[in-house]
């Protein structure tokens, strides 16, 4: 290279010093034309090794912050929009990442989940995080919510999503114990009264029936099932039998009247 262009590594160090903080090869490649690709290959290799860069994804580049670098981890929160911008996915974080943004904190360490349109994407493990991905065949921002971060915002599911959306995978984050003691504390921020029908189309009615089931019977929130209940007569969704717990036996159990949900779970809160 020329001696009057500066290296990869004074490029990159300028780009943190005004808060730009992932870049792609594409970027490399751009502002280095004449360079090839054995040097941006080493030079990327070198400055990973010395943990000044690291790569969640092929060809996307997060540039290790000061205050993360002892650990050598950076929250998935810190790159994710850019991330998701950069592979032109429209997405929002999910299930019990989501949760902790409203004080609901019982969630696993060292994991990061996100719901993104279909197709679905693989889940990996890089960078000392371990990212689950989920998908719906359409995500209306309606029910997302953006959230400041240390290096602009982040899409997160609004509370009542969040609800719907732990309870449709309850398997994938612990089972519905888990579920229940999470909505116990995500019920404090919850407003059903702003929902209209668009929002029954965020997932299966059946789900919808658990969820106020769990609300009435399980965490005793009566104000929110009821309100839930009429705006699903008013949305005109009809109820049929359900297990509340699925792919577990339901003879001999009982039949909640109101929710149509057959009662083949207890539920135990963890306090």
């Amino acid at each position: 290279m020329k001696k009057h262009i500066e290296t990869l590594s004074d490029w990159i160090e300028s780009r943190e010093v005004r808060g730009y903080y992932t870049f792609t090869k594409e970027d490399i490649e751009k502002q280095f034309p004449s360079a090839g690709k054995v040097y941006i290959k080493t030079a990327l290799y070198r400055l990973a090794a010395k943990a000044k860069i690291v790569s969640p994804w092929r060809n996307f580049y997060v540039i290790m912050p000061v205050e993360y670098s002892l650990k050598g981890v950076i929250p998935p929160v810190f790159y994710m929009d850019q991330l998701m911008s950069y592979l032109g996915k429209r997405y929002y974080v999910a299930l019990l990442n989501a949760a902790s943004f409203y004080g609901a904190s019982h969630q696993r360490v060292q994991t990061f989940s996100l719901m993104v349109e279909q197709p679905s994407m693989r889940n990996t493990s890089k960078s000392g995080t371990s990212i689950l991905f989920f998908s719906k065949k359409e995500i209306s921002m309606e029910f997302v919510r953006k959230h400041k971060t240390q290096t602009g915002y982040i899409n997160v599911s609004c509370p009542e999503l969040t609800a719907v959306d732990l309870v449709e995978n309850e398997k994938s984050v612990g089972g519905l114990n888990r579920v229940c003691t999470v909505l116990n504390e995500l019920a404090e921020t919850m407003n059903l009264d702003s929902l209209d029908d668009s929002f029954f189309k965020t997932s299966a009615i059946p789900v919808f029936q658990r969820l106020g089931y769990i609300l009435e019977h399980v965490l005793e929130r009566a104000d929110l099932a009821e309100t839930l209940y009429s705006k699903m007569e008013v949305a005109g969704l009809r109820f049929r039998k359900i297990p509340f717990k699925i792919n577990k036996p339901t003879e001999g159990c009982e039949v909640d009247k109101k929710w149509k949900v057959i009662i083949n779970q207890e539920i135990e809160i963890d306090e």
